[in-house]
C-alpha cells in the first residue's frame, strides 16, 4: 500500500483513479483501490483547490516508492483492549459527554458492562429543554446546554478538529459514522457534525453502548465518593449509594459545585489559567469573501471559517476559539442570575451571520486567593455581570467598544435568540483584559478587513475550558485516591469534543489494564 500526498483537484471535480495516475504516471487500471486519507483545500494561490493525501494499492509498487509525495503507507487501526478477567462490581462513569461516552463504549466493548450517571437528560428530553430555554427565557438547572446527554458538545458547532495526534482519533470519527455521520469526517481537514446531527449520533451511540451490556441512568447525579482506606468503595447520588471499585470521573468543565463536594472528599484538585471573553458576529458573507475571494459562494466551498491570534502588549493571548461558520450565539448558563454564551451551529451551516469566541487568556494571578476553585468562582462573577433580564445580552459594536461610542444602531442584527442589549462591554473586564481585547480586534481587522467595521460582540464568553486539574499518576489514576480516574475537558486533560472523546478511550483502557495479566 502507497501513501500519496498532493494530488490536486478543482473545486468542481471528484477525485478519481485518472487524478492519481496522472499524479503517479501511471495508467487508471493499475491502481487496484484506494481510500482517502485526507482532504484539504488549498487557498494559498488564487487558484483554489483541493488537495488529496490518498493510500492506494497499485501493481508493482515497489517502482513509485522513490517518487516525490510517495511513501510507504497503511491504514490507521485502532486496537482494542480486552481484560483477562471482569470484576463483579460494574465500573462507574460520572458524565456522559464525550469523554464519558467513549471511555463506556470502549469498556462496554471489552465486555465490563459500564455504569453511566448523568446529571442531566437523555437528549429528546434536553433538545425540548433547550429549545424552551432559547424562546422562553426558562432554565432548567439540571437539563441545558452544559448538562445533559452528550454533554456541552452537543450544543455546538460540532467541530472535529483537533491538534493532538493519537490514534484513537480514527475511533472516535469511525464510532460517529456507525452512528450516522458523514463519512467524509474521516478525510476532512476541518470536519464538523453541528447540533442537528449530535443529538441524532449520541443517541445511537448511548444504544450501542445498552446493546452490549452497559447501563445509563439519566437524572443521576453524583454528589461525592464513599472513600476507605484511600480507594473508592462508592459513589454517592441522589438515588443512593452505587458500589464501585472504579470511577471515571468525566464531569465537565461547568460542574463547579461537584468538584468542591470531590475536594471535601480530600481529592487534589489544582487551579491553571483559563479564558474569558466575548462571541463576536459578523455578516458570513464577509468571511466568505475574505478567505475564499473571488470562489466565495461556490456550493462545494461551503461557509468559510477563521483562526485568529494574537499576543499583546500586556503579554496576554488573544485568539478566536470554536468559530462557528452560518451559526447562531446561543445562551449557555446554568444557574439563574447568570449568563454565558456559546456558539452553535446546524450541520449545512447555512446561518446569515459568522461567530466565534474571542478570548483573553486569565492567568490565576486574576483570580486565585486561597481555594483551587477560585477560577469558578471568578467565572460566576463575569457571568452575574453580564447577566440582563431574561437572559438578554449584553453587547456592543465593535467600532463602538474601541472608540467608547454608544449607539443602539448596530452593524448587523444579531443571532442570539434572547434579545441583546446594548452596553459597554468595557465595564464587564478589567483594564489589562480590556487592553488585550482591543489591540487583538485592531490585529484581527487587519487580516479580515471589515472585522470591526461589520462585527458586534456579545458576552459572557466564560465557558471555554476548565479552570482547574485533577493531578493523577501514569496510571490516570488521581494521585490522592485510587480507583478515581479523572477524565477529559473537566479534570483538565482535553479541549474540545476530539481531545475529550480521545482521553475517555485513553482513561477506559487504563481500567482494563488493572484486569489483564
Amino acid at each position: 500500500m502507497l501513501k500519496i500526498t498532493q494530488i490536486h483537484c478543482q473545486l468542481n471535480e471528484t477525485l478519481t483513479e485518472e487524478q492519481i495516475a496522472r499524479k503517479l504516471h501511471c495508467r487508471p487500471s493499475d491502481i487496484l483501490s484506494f481510500s482517502i486519507e485526507r482532504q484539504s483545500l488549498d487557498a494559498r494561490h488564487d487558484d483554489l483547490h483541493f488537495s488529496y493525501t490518498v493510500l492506494a494499492d497499485l501493481k508493482n509498487e515497489e517502482k513509485y516508492l522513490r517518487r516525490k509525495d510517495v511513501s510507504a503507507g497503511q491504514k490507521d487501526i485502532y486496537e482494542s483492549l480486552r481484560p483477562d478477567r471482569v470484576p463483579e462490581e460494574r465500573p462507574v462513569i460520572a458524565g456522559f459527554g464525550p469523554a464519558g461516552m467513549f471511555a463506556g463504549l470502549i469498556l462496554a466493548e471489552a465486555g465490563m458492562k459500564p455504569l453511566i450517571i448523568e446529571r442531566g437528560k437523555c437528549v429528546e428530553e434536553r433538545t425540548a429543554d433547550v429549545q424552551r430555554f432559547f424562546a422562553e427565557g426558562i432554565l432548567d438547572p439540571e437539563s441545558n446546554v452544559q448538562y445533559g446527554e452528550g454533554g456541552a458538545g452537543t450544543f455546538s458547532d460540532g467541530k472535529l478538529t483537533t491538534r493532538i495526534k493519537n490514534t484513537r482519533i480514527h475511533k472516535v470519527l469511525e464510532e460517529f459514522v456507525e452512528a450516522g455521520a458523514d463519512p467524509a469526517i474521516l478525510y476532512q481537514a476541518m470536519p464538523h457534525l453541528g447540533t442537528d446531527q449530535l443529538q441524532v449520533i449520541v443517541r445511537n451511540i448511548r444504544n450501542k453502548i445498552i446493546r452490549l451490556g452497559g447501563e445509563i441512568r439519566f437524572e443521576t447525579r453524583l454528589l461525592s465518593l464513599q472513600i476507605e482506606n484511600d480507594h473508592v468503595t462508592g459513589a454517592v447520588t441522589n438515588h443512593g449509594v452505587i458500589p464501585c471499585h472504579e470511577i471515571l470521573l468525566c464531569l465537565g468543565h461547568s460542574a463547579a459545585e461537584t468538584y468542591e463536594q470531590l475536594l471535601g472528599n480530600g481529592l487534589q484538585i489544582v487551579p491553571k489559567d483559563f479564558a474569558a471573553g466575548v462571541r463576536v458576529e459578523h455578516p458570513q458573507e464577509l468571511i466568505d469573501r475574505n478567505q475564499y475571494g473571488q470562489y466565495a459562494g461556490h456550493p462545494a466551498l461551503g461557509a468559510a471559517s477563521y483562526r485568529l491570534s494574537h499576543t499583546a502588549s500586556t503579554g496576554r493571548g488573544v485568539y478566536s476559539f470554536c468559530m462557528c461558520p452560518g451559526g447562531v450565539v446561543v445562551p449557555a448558563s446554568t444557574g439563574a442570575g447568570q449568563l454565558a454564551v456559546n456558539g452553535m451551529s446546524y450541520s449545512q451551516r447555512d446561518g446569515k451571520n459568522a461567530n466565534s469566541a474571542i478570548l483573553v487568556q486569565i492567568p490565576q494571578k486574576d483570580f486565585f486567593h486561597d481555594s483551587p476553585l477560585d477560577g469558578f468562582r471568578f467565572q460566576e462573577e463575569l457571568e452575574k455581570h453580564a447577566y440582563r433580564d431574561g437572559f438578554r445580552a449584553p453587547a456592543q459594536n465593535i467600532r463602538d467598544y474601541l472608540s467608547g461610542n454608544h449607539t443602539e444602531q448596530w452593524a448587523l442584527e444579531s443571532s442570539f435568540p434572547r434579545g441583546i442589549e446594548s452596553t459597554d462591554m468595557q465595564v464587564l473586564f478589567s483594564n489589562e483584559v480590556n487592553q488585550s481585547l482591543s489591540e487583538g480586534f485592531l490585529d484581527f481587522d487587519r487580516k479580515i478587513p471589515g472585522f470591526i467595521d461589520q462585527g458586534i460582540m456579545v458576552g459572557m464568553e466564560s465557558r471555554s475550558s476548565s479552570p482547574i486539574r485533577m493531578p493523577r499518576d501514569e496510571h490516570g489514576v488521581s494521585v490522592s485516591c485510587g480507583g478515581v480516574y479523572p477524565c477529559g475537558e473537566g479534570a483538565g486533560y482535553a479541549g474540545g469534543i476530539i481531545s475529550s472523546a480521545v482521553d475517555g478511550i485513553k482513561q477506559a483502557e487504563q481500567v482494563i489494564r488493572q484486569y489483564q495479566k
